[in-house]
């Protein structure tokens, strides 16, 4: 908008003299308001200016014009405040400003005069005035009000004052001689401060502008209190009641005298006038400031009917009034002897541990009054662990005892309060206060505030280090509450932390005492118990959980590519690779956590930066373009994997890239393409397991043909030997007084004296056992109607066995997650005493177990053995605990045996695969590009993920989840590797989009996703549109696929053989042996000892030295070494037979030599068919010579 409010040009020529043009507008205009046109005021052509250099010279230090070369107009560039402007206020504003143009120079002042408007509004310098006015001012008084203030000038500057509406209150405006207003305010009517103390008033400053504008001020009038009235009762006259002997200082009366004056006119002062007796006055007291009356004297009845004071209130004013009432009071008679106790024999102090029923006091009551008035009750006052006895004989007598435990924490001392009260009308009391202290005793244990206290150390601490303070209280007294701390070992899970940790015995402070790796020990958990210093001490613990904080101190270590030499790897690639093909992948592992361990990759050192690429998440290098006659064939390429900790660390990795020419045909107007082929292709795996298998069944065919010719022939039948007998309940028989048994353990304990018929104990005999001993004449054998006499041992016991475990190694598996509490085994003793030397007592025994106690852990019942679990145990960070379990008799001396438990953690399928390969930056997405000259078979992408579960649960199976071509991409269910299964085509997508899901081996399987974005991009190949494709072909006969048919032909072979000489020797029949029959006391031909039901019965003493027959396991031991070429035949008869004639008995002969298995040697020697006939010529020729 464009306010032109007047224009005066004054025109004239430049040499006579200078043009002033003054211009005229209203301040606050808008930005771009145009004030004039000065080219057409000052007669200046448009054209010529925009030729000519244009100057505006403001001379303030804004600049608020500008001027327009093309318009020719003036303009607001800023805002214009005449009051900043002029803030003197004058009557006319001008802002002066020279327009000067140059060749030819000349100079035009302008002056520009700013008008006001109504933009201020009036503001009081005080916008709160207070004003203390005495209630006693007279009306037409005045009180000086601070006048308001407005910028603006003229019609807009302030015009008149107005006063918010007051009955006591008006203004008068007052004009001084400068104009200015002053505003008085004059009292109009009287004021009462008792009746309005604050008078609060507005004043209003209001201008003469358009809009109107305004300001305001608050006007406090307090007004200020003169003595203008008297003090007053409520009544004139006071009636009051009291009985006799009230107690002194009871409460008679409370004056309440009012004034309505404020300050010290309101303060009142109360006294006795002269109307009162001094008589009166002894027995009332009155407190001059509050006015309360009380008993200070003896009220008696008898004495005194009633009383009567007369009262006076005086305020404090500089001219004090006054006012008067009276009181009478009336005195009534009633039961006024009180009842008295007496208190003797009082403990004050006892322990807190005091029996109950212990007496504190002797009570006694009584009163001067008789009948209902002289009859006492006694009582105590509050409920107490305290009671009152009445005495039988003397029924005013009590003992007061105590009726519950004390505890001095609770109650440190006790105020026992003893009231007795009469049955008068009304009744009086009298009380007695017995205080008993208690003494502490060490009845409370420590305690600590948190059960639980986890402490968070950062790893490689300085040792000594202050990890937390872990301080316990004890509400006990002295000796009782100071505490010792420090670390229980028996109670340390996993591992013991003497070594470890120390903790101040006196404060609890708890200190490191090594380095701490986050890599190796993550948490420790263990005990800390605080003991006071009592008689007994008392204790209590608290489990401390220590958490290793990581630290970025493990560099990076490259896992891929795999470095069989030092830290340099060589790598081969054709000179024909695309753009973008995938060169190498650098996988690099951190031990550090999860935010230390982020790997970025970059270039340390590259021979030809514009030819290869790496990817900085992922590892990947690629190529930026492809090979040319002028790149060198040997490329080294220096790769830092850096982790994200702070400061990072990092590890390197050299690869040595040799680009090699490949030989397909018809390539040669293109690029070199790579000709490779893997050494396990679809032959060559199917050469690998035919050969495989055959192997196995050739190691089978041997294994069987050992077995078969091991194998013992069926025995013949052969006579029973003589002089045996077989007695239930481990019996034997002293024929002729010579032992014969079938039972060989029963020589190792008796030996029969056969001269002097005596049965002498060898060795201690087991208790509870019952060994029958018959004797027959010499010189008959044992028949059914032999004569013998038996005789009963009987064997009392004693605690000389030790209890023995059914085994002596347990080996326990525990599925991970377990629930707590589960029972894990029964590991049950057998102790073959009696009675208490029998009874069984399990535990753990901690000082055995290496490196960790167990007690934490695992729980095991004393009376049955039961192993039980105490926690949920985690195969990842737990896989196995070994440890004795003691079974103890209950024998004086008690006997134990221990055994070894070994605990083994059983994986479970709890821990999802992770996708390490390829990194994901954002997300689970994976951008990859690859060129659309990519061949068939190339590989694309890899994916690896790792497990931390067994080897059996953490076996990587990939598949596809989602493909957008299934015709295009294949993916190695194995490891990974995404492959292309033909070329693109002009049809293909450019776009692709692979989801990958690895399923670990576990039941269920758990899984984790990744996808890939793959973008084909263009290739800048030459030639490859004048050529077709062509098939690669290897030859299917290499050397590995000859080495491997070779070797499936020869065991083949070799198979094939070893089948028709099992065949051959199978078909042999051997020839029968003759077996006489042994004769008595003669030995069997050839050493020869019978087995009855897997007892040995021999009479050859020299057998024993050889052989030892495991009874039970129908076993023969070979105790030392045999001679060679020895034959011993051994037979064996059932149990509870006799031997006999008639008797059946299964004989094997052993054959001690060194058996050579010629067949076998002869097929390892050579497997050429041309030998066979030999060996087997060889074989036969040995076998009739009687050498096997």
């Amino acid at each position: 908008m464009t306010f032109w409010a007047s224009v005066f040009v004054l025109a004239a020529l430049w040499p006579d003299a200078l043009s002033v043009t003054r211009y005229s507008i209203a301040e606050e205009m808008e930005r771009g308001s145009v004030v004039a046109n000065l080219a057409a005021d000052l007669g200046l052509e448009l054209g010529g200016l925009a030729q000519r250099e244009v100057k505006l010279d403001i001379f303030t230090n804004k600049k608020y014009l500008d001027f327009n070369k093309k318009t020719g107009e003036l303009y607001i560039v800023e805002k214009i405040d005449r009051e900043y402007l002029c803030p003197a206020k004058p009557a006319s504003c001008f802002l002066k400003l020279d327009f000067i143009i140059e060749t030819p120079l000349r100079i035009f002042n302008i002056e520009l005069g700013i008008t006001d408007i109504n933009d201020n509004a009036p503001h009081f310098r005080r916008d709160r005035v207070e004003l203390d006015v005495s209630e006693s001012a007279t009306p037409g008084e005045r009180f000086s009000l601070p006048n308001a203030v407005d910028p603006d000038v003229g019609i807009n500057t302030i015009k008149t004052y107005r006063l918010s509406p007051s009955e006591h209150f008006t203004i008068e405006i007052q004009t001084g001689s400068d104009g200015t207003q002053y505003v008085d305010l004059v009292l109009t009517k009287s004021l009462d401060r008792e009746e309005k103390s604050v008078h609060k008033l507005i004043l209003t400053a209001v201008d003469g502008g358009v809009p109107v504008r305004s300001g305001t001020a608050n006007i406090i009038v307090r007004v200020q209190d003169t003595n203008d009235n008297p003090p007053q009762f409520d009544k004139r006259t006071y009636t009051i009641n009291m009985t006799e002997n009230t107690p002194v200082g009871t409460l008679v009366a409370k004056l309440n005298a009012t004034d309505p004056d404020d300050g010290l006119n309101s303060e009142i002062v109360y006294s006795f006038t002269l109307y009162t007796s001094e008589k009166t006055q002894d027995v009332f007291a009155l407190n001059p400031n509050t006015g309360e009356i009380i008993v200070k004297g003896t009220i008696d009845y008898e004495d005194t009917k009633f009383y009567e004071m007369h009262i006076e209130a005086k305020d404090k004013g500089a001219h004090p009034l006054l006012g008067q009432c009276k009181i009478v009071v009336h005195v009534t008679d009633m039961n006024d002897n009180f009842p008295e106790i007496t208190v003797q024999s009082v403990k004050n102090t006892v322990p807190e541990n005091i029996p109950v029923g212990t007496v504190i006091a002797l009570v006694g009551i009584s009163d001067r009054d008789t009948g209902d008035n002289g009859k006492v009750n006694i009582s105590i006052h509050e409920a107490m662990p305290f009671i009152l006895n009445k005495s039988s004989d003397r029924p005013t007598h009590y003992s007061l005892i105590v009726s519950e435990p004390l505890d001095r924490e609770k109650v440190p001392e006790y105020d026992i309060t003893l009231i007795a009260r009469d049955t008068g009308i009304p009744p009086l009391f009298d009380n007695e206060t017995i205080t008993v202290h208690l003494l502490d005793v060490n009845d409370n244990a420590p305690q600590f505030p948190q059960s639980f206290y986890t402490i968070r150390v950062m790893e490689n601490n300085a040792p000594g280090s202050l990890l937390s303070s872990l301080t316990a209280f004890d509400p006990d007294l002295h000796e009782n509450q100071y505490l010792v701390y420090f670390i229980t070992e028996k109670e340390i899970a996993n591992t013991s932390m003497s070594m470890l940790f120390s903790i101040n015995p006196e404060n609890g402070n708890l200190y490191a005492l090594k380095t701490f790796d986050y890599e190796i020990e993550k948490e420790f958990l263990f005990h800390i118990e605080a003991r006071d210093s009592g008689s007994p001490p008392l204790s209590s613990n608290v489990t401390v959980h220590i958490i290793i904080v990581d630290q970025n101190d493990n560099a990076p270590v490259i896992v891929s590519p795999w470095r069989a030499h030092g830290s340099v790897v060589e790598e081969k690639i054709p000179r024909s690779t695309d753009k973008g093909s995938l060169v190498a992948k650098v996988i690099a592992l951190d031990t550090d956590s999860v935010h230390n361990s982020r790997i970025m990759y970059q270039f340390l050192q590259v021979t030809d930066a514009s030819l290869f690429s790496l990817d900085q998440y992922n590892g990947e290098i690629r190529t930026m373009r492809m090979f040319s006659y002028k790149d060198s064939r040997h490329h080294r390429l220096i790769i830092v994997a850096k982790d994200n900790g702070e400061p990072a660390l990092s590890a390197t990795v050299t690869i040595k890239l040799l680009t090699v020419e490949t030989d397909v045909k018809a390539y040669s107007d293109m690029t070199e393409m790579p000709l490779e082929y893997d050494i396990f292709s679809d032959i060559n795996l199917y050469l690998v397991i035919g050969l495989g298998s055959v192997s196995f069944l050739l190691l089978i065919t041997i294994l069987v043909t050992i077995v078969l010719k091991c194998q013992k022939p069926k025995p013949s039948k052969a006579a029973p030997p003589s002089r045996n007998s077989v007695i239930s309940e481990r019996n034997s028989t002293i024929a002729d007084s010579t032992l014969v048994s079938n039972d060989a353990y029963w020589y190792s304990l008796f030996l029969a004296e056969t001269r002097k018929g005596k049965l002498v104990v060898r060795q201690p005999v087991p208790k509870g056992s019952r060994y029958i001993v018959s004797s027959i004449p010499r010189g008959t054998g044992l028949s059914e109607t032999s004569d013998s006499a038996a005789s009963t041992l009987q064997l009392l016991d004693v605690n000389d066995n030790v209890p023995q475990f059914t085994q002596s190694f347990y080996t326990i598996r525990v599925m991970e997650n377990n629930a707590p509490g589960s029972l894990l085994s029964s590991l049950t003793a057998i102790d073959p005493d009696l009675h208490e030397n029998q009874y069984l007592v399990y535990f753990i025994t901690e000082k055995e177990i290496a490196n960790t106690s167990m007690s934490m852990l695992f729980s095991i019942n004393p009376e049955n053995g039961n192993l039980y679990t105490l926690k949920t145990f985690d195969y990842e960070i737990e896989k196995e605990f070994l440890f004795h379990i003691e079974a103890r008799d209950s024998g004086s001396p008690p006997l134990s045996s221990n055994v070894t438990v070994h605990i083994i953690i059983v994986d479970q399928n709890d821990n999802a695969p992770v996708i390490v390969s390829p990194w994901r930056a954002h997300g689970s997405v994976v951008e990859e590009k690859i060129p659309r000259s990519t061949d068939k078979g190339s590989l694309v992408a890899k994916v690896i993920a790792l497990d931390t579960d067994s080897v059996h649960n953490s076996r990587i199976m990939y598949q596809f989840l989602q493909v957008t071509d299934a015709s295009l991409f294949s993916l190695d269910q194995y490891n990974g590797e995404i492959r292309t299964m033909r070329m693109f085509s002009y049809k293909d997508s450019r776009h692709h989009r692979l989801i990958v899901v690895a399923k670990d081996n576990g039941e269920p399987a758990l899984s984790a996703t990744v996808t890939i974005k793959l973008l084909t991009v263009e290739t800048d190949v030459k030639a490859y549109s004048d050529m077709t494709e062509m098939p690669l072909e290897y030859d299917i006969f290499s050397d590995i696929n000859l080495y491997l048919v070779i070797g499936l032909g020869s065991v083949s072979f070799l198979l094939l053989i070893t089948i028709l000489v099992t065949i051959v020797l199978k078909c042999q029949k051997p020839k029968p042996s003759k077996a006489a029959p042994p004769s008595r006391n003669s030995v069997l031909s050839e050493r020869n000892s019978t087995i009855a039901d897997s007892t040995l019965v021999s009479n050859d003493a020299y057998w024993y030295s050889l052989f030892l027959a495991e009874t039970r396991k129908g076993k023969l031991v070979v105790r030392q070494p045999v001679p060679k070429g020895s034959r011993y035949i051994v037979s064996s008869i059932p149990r509870g037979t006799g031997l006999s004639e008639t008797s059946d008995s299964a004989a094997s002969t052993l054959q001690v030599g060194v058996q050579t298995i010629l067949i076998l040697i002869s097929f390892f020697v050579s497997w050429h068919p041309n030998n066979f006939n030999e060996h087997m010529t060889t074989c036969k020729e040995k076998k009739d010579g009687g050498v096997w």
